[in-house]
């Protein structure tokens, strides 16, 4: 399966007035994510958080913030971040989750714990 890309956007944050204009967008907090499925059916996972700017609108094409649509919100973000870097990158991490290069092991001196059971007599 091709890997999957979602939008997830956090929070919006707004200035409370500027220029006449009332609760004008100007940060977003998002999510980007990516899930792939291998072969097995297992589900590999990645994602990053960040924010971006937005530019002040003009007030000839300002939409309102009740009005402001979640697909308006990611169209403005597919401007201004570098999307295919992340996507490059989101998909690297998964590779690596596949196919670790690091792996943590117990520590060579460390002693090794052994479970012993004991059986109750038969009466």
């Amino acid at each position: 399966m091709a890997t999957q890309f979602t939008w997830t956007i956090n929070q919006l944050n707004c200035l409370a007035h500027i220029e006449g204009l009332q609760d004008v967008i100007n940060v977003i907090h998002w999510t980007y994510s990516a899930t792939d499925v291998d072969e097995t059916g297992k589900e590999w996972f990645s994602s990053m958080y960040g924010t971006a700017n937005v530019e002040q609108p003009n007030p000839q094409n300002f939409i309102p913030y009740a009005d402001v649509t979640e697909e308006q919100v990611i169209s403005w973000l597919e401007i201004v971040l570098p999307v295919a870097d992340m996507q490059a990158s989101l998909e690297q991490n998964i590779y690596l989750q596949k196919h670790p290069v690091e792996i943590t092991l117990p520590l060579p001196w460390a002693p090794t714990t052994t479970t012993t059971t004991t059986q109750a007599p038969l009466v």
